[in-house]
C-alpha cells in the first residue's frame, strides 16, 4: 500500500470561491466583459460541501465532473426557455407590429372591392334618371331655318295673309305674325301703312281669312325689279285666301317679294313686298 505524501500535509485553507465570485459580481467595475472572464466566473461557482472536503486531487476530478453536469443543465434550461410561448409583455408588442403592418399594407395596396361596391349601389337620383327621357326636338337655329329663300318667302306670305278681324283689331297683328321672316325696316313700313284687304274683311263681317294655296315661282322679266345675285333674289308669290263669315268667299293675290341676306353665311329674310293694295 503506497502512501500519498500529500495526504499528510496540512491543508492550507483556500479562499472562499463563492465569496470571491460574489464580490466580483457585486462590483460594477469588476463585472466580466469578455468570454475569458465569464469562463473564469463560471469556474468559481461554489462546490457542494461533500466535494469541497475531498483531498485536492480527488476534489479537482469531482469538480470537473460537477461543472460539466452544471453546464449541461444550463444548456437544457436555455433550450427549454427558447421553446416556451412569448410572455405577456411580448404578446401585445407582437400584436402591435402586426396591426401596424396591416395598416401600412392598406395604404399601399387599397382594397379594390370598396369602390366596386360603391359603384354597384344605385342612388335614388341615378335610379330616377335611368328612366328613358321623352325625346325633345332641337330648336331650329336661324342659319338652318332660313337657308332656303323660297321657303322663307312662302312662310312670310302665309303669315301675312292670315287675318282675324274681330280678334286682331287691325292689320298690324298680321304684320307681327310675319315679322320673324321679314327685316325690321319692312316690318316698320307695313305697320305704318294701311291694308285694303283687311278693310274689306271688316266690311264683309268676316270672321277669318286664311291662305289655302300658296305658290312661289320665278318672276317674269316684267315683274322682276333686278337680276338675282348671291345675296338678293326675287320671287313671285300667288296666294289664294278663303274668307269665313256671313258670306264666305275667296280672293287671290299676286305679290313680288324681295328676299335678301347680309352675306353668304347670313339667313335669308324678306326685305320688300311689291303689289300690296293700300
Amino acid at each position: 500500500m503506497t502512501h500519498d505524501p500529500h495526504e499528510d500535509e496540512p491543508t492550507t485553507p483556500t479562499p472562499d470561491r463563492g465569496t470571491k465570485a460574489r464580490s466580483r459580481r457585486g462590483s460594477g467595475d469588476d463585472a466580466p466583459s469578455t468570454a475569458a472572464e465569464w469562463r473564469d466566473l463560471l469556474r468559481q461557482d461554489e462546490l457542494p460541501e461533500d466535494l469541497a472536503s475531498l483531498p485536492r486531487r480527488k476534489r479537482r476530478r469531482a469538480a470537473k465532473r460537477w461543472r460539466s453536469a452544471r453546464r449541461e443543465e444550463r444548456e437544457q434550461a436555455i433550450k427549454k426557455a427558447r421553446g416556451k410561448p412569448p410572455t405577456t409583455v411580448a404578446v401585445p408588442l407582437l400584436a402591435l407590429l402586426v396591426a401596424l403592418a396591416v395598416a401600412v399594407g392598406a395604404l399601399v395596396w387599397p382594397n379594390d372591392d370598396a369602390p366596386a361596391k360603391a359603384k354597384s349601389k344605385p342612388s335614388p337620383t341615378a335610379a330616377a334618371s335611368s328612366e328613358p327621357a321623352e325625346p325633345t326636338a332641337p330648336a331650329a337655329s336661324p342659319s338652318v331655318q332660313f337657308i332656303n329663300p323660297d321657303k322663307v318667302a312662302e312662310e312670310f306670305i302665309n303669315a301675312y295673309s292670315t287675318r282675324l278681324p274681330y280678334q286682331d283689331g287691325s292689320h298690324v297683328a298680321a304684320v307681327k305674325r310675319a315679322a320673324p321672316y321679314a327685316s325690321s325696316p319692312l316690318v316698320d313700313n307695313l305697320k305704318r301703312h294701311g291694308d285694303k284687304d283687311f278693310d274689306r274683311l271688316v266690311a264683309a263681317q268676316a270672321v277669318e281669312a286664311k291662305p289655302t294655296k300658296t305658290e312661289i315661282a320665278q318672276p317674269t322679266e316684267k315683274q322682276r325689279p333686278a337680276p338675282d345675285t348671291s345675296v338678293r333674289i326675287y320671287r313671285q308669290a300667288t296666294v289664294m285666301v278663303a274668307v269665313q263669315g256671313t258670306d264666305p268667299y275667296t280672293y287671290t293675290r299676286h305679290l313680288t317679294v324681295e328676299v335678301s341676306r347680309a352675306d353668304l353665311n347670313a339667313p335669308w329674310m324678306v326685305t320688300r313686298v311689291l303689289g300690296i293694295e293700300e
